[in-house]
């Protein structure tokens, strides 16, 4: 499969890519800084620009299969760059009817906030207060589209070596987990229905 990742060079984007071409993939790392990518490998492209250039969006997505999105925000008081990206990303994957849309989300949106600890609850309602209504916004965005999405909500990020293994749940708590397990989440659900078009939780 053909996969572009958009977030690439961000710190679990980085995890997106490994896990990618881990898995076989042929794969086009997107984003403003992909010069710094250190990899090695033929399977890898990459393509510099900037997610709100609608025409590098659309010209990227161009020829891909599927469509992995973990962008981050730019800081505490971003509170476009998830939902305007994300909206991007959708618009060129309908110019190029490409299905397949796999995107990060954040454990505590939508219908998994009571899966998330107290102490992440008042995170959101107060310093991450934009980047949850950033990430709930952009959540919307996915699920009315008429794509082939899966939304992968991930508990407080660490970044701890992966433990191979990770629980999906929309009923469990959800606390923790290494970057490089929301990764292999990410990249798991490429060419797995069992999620199509819901969003599920992810914890170590």
């Amino acid at each position: 499969m053909k996969v572009i990742v958009f977030g690439a060079t961000g710190k679990t984007g980085q995890h997106v890519l490994d896990a990618t071409l881990a898995q076989g993939h042929e794969v086009t790392a997107f984003g403003r800084s992909v010069d710094r990518i250190d990899i090695n490998d033929p399977a890898l492209e990459t393509h510099k620009g900037d997610v709100f250039d609608t025409d590098s969006v659309t010209g990227a997505v161009a020829g891909h299969d599927a469509v992995i999105v973990c962008l981050g925000s730019t800081g505490l008081r971003d509170k476009t760059t998830l939902s305007a990206g994300t909206a991007a990303v959708i618009d060129a994957m309908g110019a190029h009817d490409v299905q397949r849309l796999v995107v990060m989300s954040a454990a505590g949106v939508g219908d998994s906030w009571q899966q998330i600890p107290r102490s992440s609850r008042l995170l959101f309602r107060t310093m991450l207060r934009n980047v949850f209504a950033d990430h709930q916004a952009q959540e919307a965005i996915v699920e009315q589209s008429s794509l082939d999405w899966t939304i992968v909500r991930a508990a407080v990020l660490k970044d701890d070596p992966a433990t191979g293994h990770y629980t999906a749940t929309n009923t469990g708590p959800n606390t923790r987990i290494n970057r490089a397990d929301v990764a292999a989440a990410l990249v798991d659900q490429l060419d797995d229905t069992t999620y199509s078009r819901t969003a599920i939780s992810v914890t170590n």
